[in-house]
């Protein structure tokens, strides 16, 4: 898993990172409206993983395509 993870990365990585920033700031956004733009206290770990989570299932989705 490890070496397929590492492959995955570098073959789709840069890709992945772009469909992670573009999707995790919108879902940021949506999920943090009032931490950005009002009072409320900012959440950094969903935060983080509003980013994480995209990045894994895009690149998820590559290992499975290529499973075909």
């Amino acid at each position: 898993m490890k070496f397929q993870l590492q492959e995955l990365v570098r073959n789709h990585g840069f890709k992945a990172a772009k469909v992670a920033l573009i999707v995790g700031t919108i879902l940021l956004i949506i999920n943090q409206f009032n931490a950005i733009f009002a009072d409320q206290p900012f959440r950094w770990l969903p935060a983080a993983l509003t980013y994480i989570v995209p990045f894994f299932v895009f690149l998820l989705g590559k290992h499975k395509e290529g499973e075909e």
